[in-house]
């Protein structure tokens, strides 16, 4: 029972480090006004900051714990979650690393244009293609990761529904149900 814990609580982490790597970054919905766009993009660094220490944090003592859980662990499978937990957190500390430094997709576009010598209603034409392309993509990403969770939640009930050992098989069905409601939450 205590190795099932373990598990169903490393898939916890894990799966909240999987759904924090495909989110998307926040995307601009306001007008396609160059000033109001400069504003949102101020912004929206601050947050990539403030996301990728956040991750760089919590990655931090994901590794240390995995990393101190694993010399402390003496079964395998404890051991081997410990592993993957570090391994996590260190992927994790990538992650706030390249929204710490990096940002968002909007930054490169925004200064490009800011310091170019073109007119606020060129810009604002430009933002206007740019916005409408962005919205194709995210749609495209949107339903990308609804048909991908639903082959992982239907990899995840077949192999449930073939398992014959009665520790294992809970687990099938938790990351089954789990990628099943990320699925249908991606579809709205």
């Amino acid at each position: 029972m205590r190795s099932l814990l373990l598990v169903l609580s490393f898939i916890v982490f894990t799966t909240s480090q999987a759904q924090a790597f495909m989110s998307g970054d926040a995307h601009y919905q306001g007008l396609p006004e160059w000033s109001q766009f400069g504003k949102f993009v101020k912004e929206q660094q601050e947050e990539d900051e403030r996301l990728g220490l956040s991750y760089m944090i919590s990655g931090g003592i994901a590794a240390i714990g995995g990393v101190v859980g694993y010399d402390q662990s003496e079964d395998a499978l404890s051991r081997s979650v410990y592993a993957i937990t570090s391994t996590v957190g260190i992927a994790a500390i990538g992650l706030g690393a390249s929204h710490y430094w990096t940002g968002n997709e909007y930054d490169s576009f925004f200064y490009a244009l800011e310091h170019s010598n073109i007119s606020a209603q060129e810009k604002n034409r430009i933002l206007q293609r740019y916005l409408e392309k962005e919205k194709e993509k995210r749609e495209s990403r949107r339903w990308i990761r609804v048909v991908t969770h639903s082959l992982i939640a239907i990899a995840n009930f077949y192999s449930a529904s073939r398992e014959t050992n009665g520790d294992v098989k809970p687990v099938f069905v938790f990351l089954g149900t789990v990628n099943t409601v990320l699925a249908v939450s991606y579809s709205f």
